[in-house]
């Protein structure tokens, strides 16, 4: 949980290497990976890389790419990620290094906030950093589509949280088509799909991260068990891609709670939140083996969300490799307690690290 501020033929960083050769699950290690690449058979006959193709069979040719690149990465690099266009270009500015990924937010775009007159140019943000070369992440806060409080302890902008709002989704599920409150949340999602085809229309993929954190229950969408979230999931999905025939997304999962998955077949990337204490570097390995065994070991892994940026020497050394992983905005970045402005010029600075315009950068991400 954390507060809310009102990434055919693989190629990596300029040098083309081996296709992958199977579609299992990936087992070796940064340092085996290197090996790989560098012509030692034996790693390259055990497996190059993760690959397996996107759940949308229809996925543009962007958010194939996207994927594939992100998957020859595993293991390989670690993309570097920042949340929030004010915190990203302080890490531009303070730290001299453009992070590979731009995080973004469609929660401006949510109809229970655009009645309250707020505005986003997140779409925007995304298409110039997509003109630049980098990888755009989208997650939504949603507020709530009615039933907000707005009292003085829960504004209306804090309606994307459970303890703010009445709304109900295991309710409006099981009121069908025809419910009111069913169609709100069709309301809603044809709302971001207005900007989601925004961003297919500038040819930009990005990797989507709705209804996030959901097993925490602290946002509404979990707020009613495993069963009514993944009935949410499946309606978003079926809403966004088979409705509105918009399939410029990567489907980024977000839960370490087996029961919460979506599954294999409905998701291409699975991620987690870690907000560890100010300081703590590690790499998070019960969290990898815990994802890991949630998937059964057939799924790129990321760190969707971090206050405290793992180190990535300890992630080699420790062979957790983490594909990305996204810093949260605000003091999370900036503050100086969670990471030290020295510990930031040391991971940006570091090879293992792919950044736009830094040591390791991700070139031409889109070149097939």
């Amino acid at each position: 949980m954390h507060p809310v501020q009102p990434l055919f033929v693989c190629f990596l960083l300029g040098v083309a290497i081996a296709s992958p050769i199977e579609t299992t699950a990936d087992t070796l290690t940064p340092a085996q990976h290197r090996n790989a690449a560098l012509g030692d058979s034996t790693e390259l006959d055990k497996r190059a890389w993760m690959s397996y193709d996107n759940i949308d069979g229809s996925a543009t040719a962007g958010a194939k790419v996207l994927l594939k690149f992100i998957q020859s990465q595993f293991g390989w690099h670690y993309l570097s990620g920042q949340q929030d266009p004010t915190s990203f270009a302080w890490v531009q500015t303070q730290i001299g290094k453009t992070p590979a990924i731009l995080g973004s937010d469609f929660i401006d775009y949510s109809p229970s906030r655009v009645e309250h007159g707020t505005s986003s140019s997140a779409v925007e943000d995304a298409i110039a950093f997509d003109k630049k070369g980098g990888i755009n992440t989208f997650v939504w806060h949603w507020n709530a589509p009615t039933g907000l409080y707005d009292t003085s302890n829960e504004p209306w902008y804090s309606g994307f949280y459970t303890a703010a709002t009445s709304f109900n989704v295991q309710s409006a599920l099981n009121e069908g088509s025809n419910g009111a409150n069913y169609k709100l949340l069709l309301r809603d999602i044809d709302a971001i799909a207005v900007q989601i085809k925004r961003l297919s229309d500038a040819n930009v993929p990005i990797l989507f991260r709705p209804l996030h954190e959901p097993d925490g229950a602290w946002f509404w969408w979990g707020a009613h068990g495993s069963g009514p979230f993944k009935q949410l999931w499946n309606l978003m999905y079926s809403r966004l891609t088979s409705y509105h025939g918009l399939h410029n997304m990567v489907w980024v999962c977000n839960t370490m709670a087996s029961d919460w998955y979506p599954g294999n077949d409905k998701c291409d990337i699975a991620t987690t939140d870690i907000y560890a204490s100010a300081g703590d570097h590690n790499p998070q390995a019960s969290a990898w083996q815990t994802l890991y065994g949630i998937t059964g070991g057939s799924r790129v892994l990321a760190l969707a969300e971090v206050g405290v940026i793992p180190d990535p020497e300890l992630q080699a050394s420790q062979d957790i490799p983490w594909a990305y992983w996204v810093t949260w905005a605000g003091d999370f970045i900036s503050g100086g307690s969670y990471n030290s402005k020295q510990f930031l010029f040391n991971v940006y600075s570091n090879t293992n690290v792919a950044t736009v315009d830094g040591v390791t950068q991700i070139g031409n991400w889109k070149s097939t």
